[in-house]
């Protein structure tokens, strides 16, 4: 249902985007309701039948509009960061939105000219040796200072589990026991991380009397990750590419690093956790995954994520994952899903990312960068809170 507070629309509904702009609020919406505050100051709104999100935003240009006809559920969030649209939750929003998906579905493509230029951004940020190397500094070595503002005091980047407690530190910790319980880790194994962050699981593991070795293909990671572990025994860091790994390992770590991999390349990190591992060896991963009734829509076109965030990478579902594995004859023995568990992680990154903004600006950061980086962790939140995606813990062996 669509209200307007005007019997006569203002001029500016009679444009392009006030076109667009009715579509959208005569569309179907079945759950919840929007709120639409023009520039104009002329208020529209939108509700379904069901319960759901009550969400508002509050349009600055109305370019904003011409944004999302363009360029779909990627023109929504960079209209964001240029705030051509404001919202007081920015969380209920993209619940809003989450909840109201096959409504919005066709908007969120965006048009033809867009999907190509998703095609060809997803073909050349393809991650080669070369490529994953400029992928992942694109995201990462924004400088340890940076994610030492707002990180726990562990440095760790990946989803924490909270078994027992609200405190992010103590979620990070249990995450970093659950991966060596499943992994049944003694002091007598050879342990390889990849994609070892800035040493939290590495630091964790100095402490099991293992040795442990662990690769980055991020400069400032190893940096600080050599720094930390430098009085530590039995365990060391190198810049290293998975697919340059020589030897054996009775146990492989990897924590929300497959992301990163790219789907041109998943069966041949399947590989290297078969070449690699011991014959009675055991490898233990964190990884993202998506959801099986989305995916193809997903892997159609660049999303905000893809092209802001962490250029190159793609989620999984879990069916993809069970099957790269299997045509390298190794198993999945356990699966342990926590996508819940995300969604507070998130929940309190964005908490304080918010308060040490201060001290993220003085390091050159702008208002446009702030915006981007709560529009990603606000929609990675929705995302697990929902069930579009999800974190799984995965034990692999022959």
């Amino acid at each position: 249902m669509m209200n307007s507070s005007d019997t006569q629309p203002p001029n500016e509904l009679k444009s392009l985007e006030g076109k667009f702009l009715r579509k959208i609020l005569e569309t179907k919406v079945t759950q919840g309701k929007l709120s639409i505050q023009l520039p104009s100051g002329e208020k529209l709104e939108a509700s379904g039948n069901q319960a759901g999100a009550h969400a508002s935003v509050r349009v600055n240009r109305l370019r904003a509009f011409a944004r999302i006809w363009r360029n779909g559920s990627l023109g929504l969030a960079e209209g964001y960061m240029e705030k051509d649209w404001e919202t007081d939750s920015l969380v209920t929003l993209l619940a809003f939105l989450a909840d109201n998906l096959k409504t919005f579905e066709n908007l969120a493509k965006g048009s033809l000219i867009q999907r190509i230029k998703d095609s060809w951004t997803q073909t050349i940020n393809r991650n080669s040796k070369s490529g994953s190397k400029k992928n992942i500094a694109y995201h990462y070595d924004l400088g340890n200072d940076f994610y030492s503002l707002w990180l726990d005091k562990s440095m760790t980047y990946s989803s924490g589990i909270f078994r027992a407690t609200n405190d992010l530190a103590k979620a990070q910790k249990e995450k970093y026991e659950r991966l060596c319980e499943v992994a049944a880790l003694t002091e007598n194994h050879r342990v390889l991380e990849i994609g070892c962050g800035w040493g939290g699981l590495l630091e964790y593991l100095s402490k099991k009397g293992c040795q442990a070795e662990g690769i980055s293909v991020s400069q400032e990671q190893v940096n600080f990750t050599h720094e930390r572990l430098i009085e530590k025994d039995k365990v060391s860091v190198k810049f290293q590419d998975y697919r340059d790994v020589e030897g054996k390992y009775d146990r492989i770590f990897s924590v929300e690093m497959f992301e990163a991999v790219g789907p041109q390349y998943w069966d041949l990190f399947a590989k290297r956790i078969s070449d690699l591992l011991t014959p009675d060896g055991v490898a233990v991963m964190q990884m993202i995954t998506i959801d099986e009734n989305i995916f193809k829509s997903y892997q159609k076109r660049t999303d905000f994520i893809q092209k802001y965030i962490f250029p190159g990478g793609m989620l999984p579902t879990l069916r993809h994952i069970k099957e790269m594995f299997s045509r390298q004859d190794l198993r999945i023995t356990d699966i342990y899903p926590f996508g819940q568990d995300y969604g507070q992680t998130l929940k309190q990154w964005q908490e304080r990312f918010t308060k040490a903004w201060p001290e993220i600006q003085a390091q050159g950061f702008d208002g446009r960068f702030f915006r981007q980086w709560m529009y990603y962790l606000c929609y990675c939140e929705v995302g697990f809170n929902t069930g579009r995606t999800d974190v799984v813990q995965i034990r692999v062996e022959r």
